[in-house]
């Protein structure tokens, strides 16, 4: 009896773990389900939230309005909407802001339901259910959107207001105008009422000030055109203008329009004011400095080859490489490195475009590269394709307004691939100098399988010269007035008679604007066409080959006169050489295009002298 008990107990026992283990897995799988429920319910929120949000985002980009303030006679605003874009727009509320009074005070307008929506194309006056008077003062009104979108209007009441439903805005360009030249009048005449204003024409006022006009009044572009609500259109006058220096010119026009009767809707009277002034005072261009504000820094120009080829790496290949920094400052600037980066667009690219080191030959004499006066010793290639000048105990200084050259002759590398030429490498020259650290992009080159012609053009001391020690990159000291000689030149700066630079390659020059071209005076090797002068006045002098330069030691120059400008202080100008063409090598291609560039700076200095 009390062994049948105990089976009897244990058996009970084991039931009960049993619905105890099962009621705990129970609650464990309905734990489990709701956190899974729960995280399946917070993806959903999160999913469902983007979603809104994109959805916001998107309505908000497509949301396109134009906002348009007016006032009539008793000076009650309209705000007139519209818009634009593909969907409905919603305006939820208006801002304006006193810009006259020192504090700016801002009131805020909450818009009526019914005026708030705007059906695409369509223009709604979203105040016509208010009443606001305006005291005269000038404001900014802002209308803000329900997806946050924001457009702001000023509005001008009293004084200078529109009259009528046209408003006009005059400006002219450029607002310094050379003597002699010509000056472009442009009015944007907008209609800011609620119904379209028929022949809408401007009429230009009398011109004032101590300037006068060369050319009669001329006709202004377009005649007339009607104008929607919310439409503007933009008429425009040339006028050529002359006087002395310092003069003034007052330009002033309003537009009219038919609403009811002809003309019976006008425009404000805008005006503007340009100054005259010489042709050496300032203005844009190719000269390199405008005005110290905007140009407080250095300004990089280069002297490169295009092409190179792998393995032209005899002591005598060495394509000139170079870079002109220029001060365009008042004070002095110091220069303690200058880098070339070639950047080769190969994948995992082995390809050194300049030799390894900055050795030629090893054990030639000499290994280092060639260093081109007047830039110091200093030349290294601390990396595979970096070319680096650096002297931090010593670094350079440029003159005021004036401009260094760091030239180096220097040997091209190898390239990892037998068969395929690098048809762009891009090159970025980079400066370190005390007004900061500067690079100029936009420059290329191409490199090649094999030994190839090395194209060259720059400014030679010495006609048909591939001296190192005759090329510039930069002519400074020239006194205004005066009339320079140039020898700019094309040259193969290879070792061998093998390949060249073939006949029918143009040898280019651009004089810069505001030098007189003088005359060509010797062009050997080259036909000439006749010189281009460009309406902003520069000069492009075009030199084609007769025959190729195929000897290592030859080179070609077209040598021709041009006269310093006139100019109050020091200025500098910069003088572009290229070539277009073909060149010859044992490469892939056999034949390739060459295009070589030298920037050169020139420094024109007043009879004062340079700084």
């Amino acid at each position: 009896m009390i062994r049948k008990t105990s089976l009897f107990h244990l058996q009970n026992r084991r039931g009960l773990s049993s619905v105890v283990g099962a009621l705990f897995f129970t609650v464990l799988m309905i734990a489990g389900f709701s956190v899974l429920s729960l995280a399946l319910d917070a993806q959903t929120d999160i999913v469902t939230t983007q979603r809104i949000v994109s959805d916001t985002e998107i309505k908000k980009q497509q949301e396109q309005f134009a906002v348009f303030a007016s006032v009539d006679q008793n000076n009650v605003l309209s705000m007139n909407v519209k818009n634009q874009g593909q969907n409905p727009v919603e305006i939820s509320s208006m801002w304006i802001v006193n810009k006259t009074l020192p504090t700016q005070p801002v009131t805020r307008f909450d818009i009526n339901y019914d005026d708030a929506f705007i059906p695409s194309g369509f223009t709604n006056d979203i105040i016509s259910s208010q009443t606001l008077h305006m005291v005269p003062d000038i404001y900014d009104i802002k209308i803000i959107s329900s997806h946050g979108t924001i457009d702001i209007d000023e509005l001008v009441v009293g004084l200078g207001a529109s009259i009528g439903d046209l408003r006009a805005e005059l400006i002219t360009d450029p607002p310094d105008v050379v003597l002699g030249k010509n000056v472009t009048v442009a009015m944007i005449v907008t209609n800011t009422g609620n119904a379209e204003i028929k022949n809408v024409h401007p009429i230009m006022q009398s011109v004032t000030g101590s300037g006068f006009l060369i050319s009669p009044s001329p006709s202004h572009t377009p005649s007339s055109v009607n104008l929607e609500p919310a439409e503007s259109v933009m008429f425009s006058w040339d006028y050529q203008v002359d006087g002395v220096s310092g003069n003034d010119l007052v330009f002033s026009a309003m537009a009219q329009g038919d609403f009811k009767d002809v003309d019976d809707v006008s425009s404000n009277v805008a005006s503007d004011t340009i100054l005259l002034r010489e042709a050496g005072e300032g203005g844009s261009g190719g000269e390199v400095v405008i005005s110290n504000e905007l140009f407080g820094k250095p300004q990089i120009f280069m002297l490169m080859p295009n092409a190179v080829g792998d393995e032209n790496s005899d002591v005598s290949d060495r394509p000139i490489w170079g870079v002109n920094v220029a001060n365009p400052t008042d004070q002095p600037m110091f220069v303690n490195k200058v880098v070339v980066m070639a950047f080769v667009p190969r994948a995992n690219s082995q390809d050194d475009v300049f030799v390894k080191n900055c050795e030629d030959i090893p054990g030639a004499n000499p290994e280092r590269p060639v260093t081109i006066p007047p830039t110091p010793d200093n030349w290294s290639c601390p990396e595979s394709n970096q070319l680096m000048w650096r002297d931090l105990v010593s670094p350079v200084e440029v003159a005021p307004r004036s401009v260094f050259p760091f030239l180096v002759g220097i040997g091209s590398g190898n390239m990892a691939g037998t068969t395929d030429d690098a048809q762009n490498i891009l090159v970025q020259p980079v400066v370190f100098t005390t007004l900061g650290q500067y690079g100029k992009a936009g420059y290329g080159t191409t490199m090649h399988t094999n030994e190839v012609a090395l194209p060259n053009v720059f400014l030679a001391r010495t006609p048909e010269s591939v001296a190192s020690s005759n090329v510039m990159s930069e002519l400074t000291g020239i006194v205004e007035g005066t009339t320079v000689k140039f020898n700019a030149t094309l040259a193969d700066m290879s070792s061998d008679n093998i390949y060249g630079i073939k006949n029918g390659t143009s040898l280019i020059i651009n004089i810069p604007k505001e030098w007189s071209f003088g005359s060509v005076v010797s062009n050997n090797g080259f036909n000439l066409s006749p010189p281009v002068t460009y309406p902003d006045g520069s000069t492009q002098i075009v030199g084609t080959l007769i025959s190729s330069i195929d000897d290592h030691s030859e080179a070609k120059t077209i040598q021709f006169t041009a006269t310093a400008p006139s100019v109050p202080k020091t200025k500098m100008y910069v003088m572009s050489i290229l070539a277009n063409g073909v060149a010859t090598g044992n490469s892939a291609s056999g034949e390739f295009a060459v295009g070589p560039i030298a920037e050169t700076v020139l420094q024109v200095c007043p009879t004062s002298g340079c700084p």
